[in-house]
């Protein structure tokens, strides 16, 4: 994989789809609850509305600029160039439709964050109050957790049999001669 994507836009779509999504999407919620809980503001309906079409426009706009990365980067399109057509090669004219795409995905981008920056402003000069953020309702007794669910040596235990099977081909490959002309790793 690392042949076909090296240095192509795939690995900045990469970058972006991983970080600029999971991550900011992240920061935007924690920002959405703290700003509220630490100067003890309320969090009003329109804030909540506009926060939500802030998210999705984020959302959209991720997806069209790291879409069109992903697909263009497939197709060889280099990444830390200038525009260039490469001497109006076929492959690089190929590759405008899906820059155009990058681009509307940052203009919605860009509107995300300055919905954003508004949101935060707004969410500083609300109103005084208390806005309840309810995490989860109190157990009874019987739904307690079990007690074996506590322990770090089961989960740890569990993600040690997850991880041996899904990796269980990959090793398999490694250990054992299975491409002609090629030994198999051994380890003593």
């Amino acid at each position: 994989m690392n042949e076909v994507v090296h240095n192509t836009l795939w690995v900045t779509g990469h970058f972006h789809l991983t970080v600029a999504t999971s991550v900011a999407l992240t920061f935007f919620g924690i920002t959405y609850w703290l700003i509220p809980v630490v100067t003890g503001r309320v969090l009003t309906p329109r804030m909540n509305k506009l926060g939500i079409i802030q998210t999705l426009l984020w959302c959209v706009g991720m997806l069209f600029m790291s879409g069109s990365m992903h697909t263009v980067g497939l197709l060889g399109s280099p990444r830390r160039t200038a525009y260039t057509t490469y001497g109006d090669h076929p492959d690089a004219v190929l590759w405008m439709p899906y820059h155009v795409a990058m681009a509307i995905g940052g203009i919605i981008l860009f509107i995300g964050v300055v919905l954003m920056i508004y949101n935060v402003i707004a969410s500083l000069r609300a109103p005084k109050g208390l806005t309840e953020y309810p995490i989860g309702e109190a157990m009874d007794a019987e739904e307690r957790t079990p007690g074996y669910l506590d322990r770090w040596g089961v989960w740890i235990a569990v993600s040690v049999v997850l991880i041996l099977f899904a990796y269980t081909i990959p090793v398999m490959e490694m250990m054992g001669p299975m491409h002609v002309n090629s030994p198999g790793y051994r380890t003593w």
